[in-house]
């Protein structure tokens, strides 16, 4: 291939980049200068009542990073969800609004990608029985 002219495909011999980090560029503590080429993520349990709820606890030590959070409503109506933080019982000390209310249409999917702060529990709250939330962590 001549210098400066771009192929139609790949050429032999070529490398396609893939969207890799080091790991000490996240929350992740697993050490520094680890190339890492996928993320595990864990999907908390479902909330789906105007009572707030913890779904992760407070981490002994780092915090919880949020990758975004999946909604799905019973009926054809949208619903609105809050995401939250504290400590003790369902967040009830030092609750603190982290994202929300936000009003989704009835099946969706939200990537707010944000770390809760250290020591603290994750908590969702929806506005009805109909709306049913789960956050998506690692």
């Amino acid at each position: 291939m001549a210098v400066g002219l771009m192929a139609a495909g790949p050429v032999t011999g070529e490398q396609v980049l893939l969207g890799l980090k080091y790991i000490s560029g996240g929350v992740q503590a697993q050490g520094a200068k680890v190339l890492q080429t996928g993320e595990i993520n864990s999907l908390s349990a479902s909330v789906a009542t105007a009572t707030l709820t913890q779904v992760i606890a407070a981490p002994a030590s780092g915090s919880v990073y949020i990758r975004g959070i999946m909604v799905e409503k019973s009926t054809g109506a949208a619903g609105t969800y809050t995401v939250q933080y504290g400590t003790g019982t369902n967040c009830g000390t030092g609750t603190t609004v982290l994202y929300g209310p936000v009003t989704n249409p009835p099946v969706g999917f939200n990537r707010i990608e944000v770390a809760v702060p250290a020591a603290k529990a994750l908590c969702l709250q929806t506005d009805a029985a109909t709306t049913l939330v789960r956050a998506l962590t690692n």
